[in-house]
């Protein structure tokens, strides 16, 4: 008999068991991840110190958010490699190398749903603003959804060159978004869904979006709220 401790969002077990009951008891426990707390991320650390090739080959699905640290994250991150869903919700830092550090710690990763805060990567107003398309990780996900409300007021940061993208989730707001780079993305892309949250009327926002021609069946408008992909046909996808 032997004795795991196990952590999964932030609750922690000590069970006794044997190595078959154990094995199994983890991967279903560590499978899908929810981290919400910086005690929790540094708990979960050290219950996957020694066995880091368990947590890379086991955990497929995973969030960071709340007051998990960005270099938390990363470690995190480095030992996850096989992760398909990604939920990226933690704030960025104002260390220089920031950006260079999480870049390198999603590379090669197996990833095809990915939803973070934009600002992880770059700044609004950053110059020069890089294309998605130039980080090989964004080049091989097919669900992408992005928190940062500025995104398509100047730019579409080179989303239209993510040919993989069959479903994609962004913010809208009538007075700033830039309906041709909306335009550009629907006749771009392979898009099967574009989901356009909006914290204003949902009529409003119809209103505009049809004065305007953009009446595509493709469009979806919800509230600010995040994307459940998995009602909107992304099975595989994990709901937090």
């Amino acid at each position: 008999m032997e004795s795991i401790s196990l952590v999964s969002t932030s609750w922690q077990i000590h069970i006794n068991l044997s190595n078959i009951e154990s094995c199994r008891i983890r991967w279903i426990l560590y499978r899908k991840i929810v981290i919400s707390q910086e005690i929790t991320a540094g708990s979960f650390l050290s219950s996957i110190h020694f066995q880091p090739h368990f947590a890379g080959e086991t955990i497929t699905t995973l969030c960071l958010k709340g007051t998990v640290q960005l270099d938390s994250a990363v470690r995190i991150l480095c030992l996850c490699r096989s992760l398909k869903n990604l939920v990226l919700w933690v704030s960025p830092s104002n260390e220089i190398g920031h950006s260079d550090r999480l870049l390198a710690s999603m590379q090669a990763l197996p990833l095809a749903s990915l939803s973070l805060n934009i600002s992880l990567v770059f700044r609004y107003c950053a110059s020069p603003i890089i294309s998605l398309s130039e980080v090989p990780t964004f080049c091989t996900i097919t669900h992408l959804e992005i928190l940062n409300g500025w995104i398509l007021w100047g730019s579409t940061i080179g989303l239209e060159h993510l040919r993989n993208l069959t479903h994609l989730s962004l913010c809208l707001h009538t007075q700033r978004t830039k309906l041709s780079l909306v335009t550009l993305l629907l006749s771009r892309l392979p898009l099967q869904v574009l989901v356009l949250r909006t914290t204003e009327d949902l009529d409003v926002v119809q209103a505009f979006l049809k004065h305007a021609g953009l009446s595509d069946p493709w469009i979806v408008l919800i509230g600010d709220s995040h994307v459940d992909w998995d009602n909107l046909g992304f099975e595989s996808a994990a709901t937090f």
